[in-house]
């Protein structure tokens, strides 16, 4: 990758107007010049999940913040090439030897990253991923008498070395911190109520899956991102899974515990189906309070393969979710191959409904298909009476947001509040 970086950029300012080296070679006088490498980590498998055109934004995102902070001359940029989501950032310095220039960049490596980092996140270019930068740093030093073109190819190996050193680094610390999550089911369910819009009684909880706040993994994408990749989605699913059952200490026999089922679990090599009722059991639970949420957001590529082990499941008494339908493009084909009993709609779909007509059709749309096939829609991020107002009106069973309850290590109530304005509304549905 270094040699590969160093030819392109040699070669590409061979057709530029000023050759980089000769740029540099001006300013390599009596103090030596900081090269800082970035990169965005997982921008191939971002590509993969987002798709080129949002990818593309990110990275016309990314080179205009490089752009604006060189010519605010922020951070003493001289100046950067990008090549993709990789940037060689370029700092004059006025002091100082070599060591103590590197001493500085590794600083302002840090500094960078971090605001950067942030900027990125908040351009919501890529919504539900975390961006994040590799950074290495080097430093063009003239007392060594070497030629800046010698310095130049040199540095940027150095410095991209230095961002994969510390990313393979980074990788076996994630990797004991996930087996040991795994060894002692480090993680914790926490509960969202879903509510009856008909009469505000609770009708069941979704368990979400929580790691400690300080780790890496507190964000569930990148818990379960992870395990795909070390091949133990399964073995993570059945934590969560265990960990969600012994929390449900349901007062009503009847409510149901919504529980996350990952797509691409019959994949992993470890799936043996028939594990659940074992929990269950101990519990005093049985499948029929048992409801598996399949997301939208994960590809279903061999839909075969996946309703049969579905198949399995609903023999023996649990039903089928599909959830943030209406996030993506593919809730139709999964609504028509898996024969879902509850559609849960996406937050996006109700997100300001009140003020957006064509998400009301939809809605509406929506709740006269799921009678015709004899399915329950549930309509998730419900976080305004104005919002909540427009789904009952339109006929949707049951709810899930904020305003009716937010996700708690224990089974919460639906608030005063809530259940009084249903009251209040009950003669308009």
């Amino acid at each position: 990758m270094a040699d590969q970086l160093a030819s392109i950029i040699l070669l590409a300012d061979s057709l530029n107007s000023e050759n980089l080296t000769e740029k540099i070679a001006k300013h390599l006088n009596k103090y030596p010049i900081g090269l800082i490498y970035l990169d965005i980590k997982r921008f191939g498998e971002m590509e993969k999940k987002h798709g080129q055109i949002a990818c593309r934004k990110l990275l016309q995102v990314w080179k205009q913040l490089i752009i604006e902070a060189e010519m605010a001359g922020s951070f003493g940029l001289l100046t950067h090439r990008m090549f993709g989501d990789d940037v060689l950032l370029f700092v004059r310095t006025e002091q100082g030897d070599a060591n103590w220039v590197k001493t500085v960049l590794l600083r302002l490596a840090h500094e960078i990253r971090t605001i950067f980092g942030k900027q990125l996140n908040e351009s919501m270019v890529l919504s539900g991923d975390s961006i994040e930068l590799y950074t290495g740093t080097a430093v063009l030093d003239p007392s060594t008498g070497r030629t800046a073109e010698n310095l130049l190819y040199d540095a940027i190996k150095e410095a991209i070395h230095e961002a994969r050193s510390k990313t393979d680094a980074e990788f076996r610390r994630l990797q004991m911190e996930f087996r040991d999550i795994l060894a002692w089911h480090k993680i914790t369910a926490h509960y969202q109520p879903i509510v009856s819009l008909s009469t505000g009684s609770i009708y069941g909880y979704e368990a979400l899956a929580r790691d400690p706040q300080e780790s890496y993994f507190a964000t569930p994408n990148r818990l379960w991102e992870f395990a795909e990749k070390e091949n133990q989605l399964y073995a993570l699913e059945k934590v969560t899974r265990q960990r969600a059952i012994e929390g449900f200490l349901s007062s009503d026999s009847n409510w149901k515990l919504f529980i996350n089922l990952n797509a691409n679990v019959i994949h992993d090599p470890q799936f043996t189906p028939g594990q659940t009722l074992a929990f269950l059991e101990k519990m005093n639970l049985t499948p029929q309070n048992v409801v598996f949420e399949i997301t939208e957001r994960q590809s279903i590529d061999d839909y075969a393969s996946f309703t049969k082990a579905l198949d399995h499941y609903r023999k023996q008494g649990y039903r089928i979710a599909i959830d943030d339908a209406g996030a993506g493009y593919s809730s139709l084909q999964a609504i028509a191959e898996l024969r879902p009993d509850y559609i849960k709609i996406d937050r996006s779909i109700i997100h300001h409904i009140d003020r957006d007509k064509i998400k009301e059709i939809l809605l509406e749309t929506l709740v006269v298909f799921a009678q015709k096939i004899n399915c329950q829609i549930i309509a998730e991020g419900i976080e305004t009476f104005e919002e909540l107002e427009i789904v009952r009106r339109l006929g949707v069973h049951f709810g899930q947001g904020y305003l009716l309850g937010r996700p708690h290590p224990e089974l919460q109530p639906v608030s005063d509040a809530v259940i009084e304005w249903m009251q209040r509304h009950s003669s308009t549905v």
